[in-house]
């Protein structure tokens, strides 16, 4: 999941007249501004190289079924990229130890970006290329999972020792998380459908991971091969959301992702289909950043969004009196 953080940044600093923090208790949020010196909200030895191998507990006080419910109306919360994506500032993106971070701090719901390697292995990787999270250079399509694996990852100013991580795969992923997360699996990144439904059959996480694309063409070959699959199409606009909802009224989607441009009418639509609505809020979350109030999340919460997705996870979670 992509969006430009220039642009972000240009929408938070139009909205700097909003007034300073203090109306939520986040636990441990960090200095407004700052950077810098990232302040995880949860003792990264839960989490990191240097915690227990056993995997976490689940910490969300959502029930199971509520999470794959296409009825239920509980707020949840998703981390992307587990435990926050370009302003994560807890542990590396799509690592095992931002899934890990994520299980410890009770999102209900995790999102991954997987893509072959040259010989045909899922990982987690959101960039095509290594560039940005590695110290190697290439696509990651032009290097085998041998070589993937070898590379260090860029840890920048975070805290706590993550030495041992290295890029995973997507089963792995998926057996961490399963009866602990929600997992959306991104299909953007690849066309091979078929690797994708054949990792979560491998991992035994069909009632934990959830077919999250654009793509309906995608959907639709998933579903051939795994009919009972959850899926999540997202509407790009309101003129294909009834067309979209009826397609899949049979197989209802456990969640439908919409922009935040499409609200109410759309929101009012994925509703009165039987579903919940999903979307992410990397423009508050650029806000907060800057020093705006974590009680602007249920803002997106009060406007019908069933789910949001953020960078700044822990900070979600505090607004809706859930902080880690």
């Amino acid at each position: 999941m992509k969006r430009s953080l220039l642009a972000l940044a240009f929408v938070a600093a139009c909205s700097s007249s909003e007034p300073a923090p203090a109306t939520v208790d986040t636990g441990a949020a960090e200095d407004a501004g700052d950077d810098t010196t990232p302040k995880p909200p949860i003792d990264p030895r839960l989490f990191d190289c240097t915690a227990p191998k056993l995997p976490p507990r689940k910490a969300t006080a959502t029930p199971e079924a509520c999470l794959r419910d296409p009825k239920c109306k509980t707020r949840l919360v998703s981390g992307h990229r587990g435990a926050g994506g370009d302003l994560g500032r807890i542990a590396p993106e799509d690592t095992l130890a931002a899934y890990r971070a994520a299980i410890v701090m009770g999102l209900d719901i995790v999102e991954t970006d997987p893509r072959p390697s040259k010989d045909g292995i899922l990982v987690n990787l959101h960039d095509p290329t290594v560039d940005r999270t590695t110290n190697g250079k290439g696509n990651a399509a032009d290097l085998t999972f041998a070589e993937l694996r070898a590379l260090t990852l860029k840890t920048g100013e975070l805290q706590g020792d993550f030495s041992c991580e290295k890029i995973p795969t997507l089963v792995e992923l998926l057996t961490l998380c399963k009866g602990r997360a929600l997992v959306l699996i991104d299909a953007n990144k690849t066309d091979r459908v078929d690797l994708l439904v054949a990792a979560i059959k491998e991992a035994g996480a069909l009632d934990w991971a959830v077919f999250d694309t654009s793509g309906l063409d995608k959907i639709d070959q998933a579903l051939l091969l795994e009919p009972k699959l959850m899926i999540m199409p997202r509407i790009g606009d309101a003129a294909s959301a009834p067309a979209i909802l009826a397609r899949y009224k049979d197989h209802l989607p456990v969640l439908v992702e919409i922009d935040a441009k499409l609200f109410p009418t759309t929101v009012d639509l994925v509703h009165a289909a039987g579903t919940r609505t999903f979307t992410d809020v990397f423009t508050t979350d650029v806000g907060v950043k800057l020093g705006s109030p974590a009680s602007q999340y249920l803002l997106t919460y009060d406007k019908g969004a069933d789910v949001v997705q953020s960078d700044l996870p822990d900070l979600v979670l505090g607004a809706l009196g859930r902080a880690p």
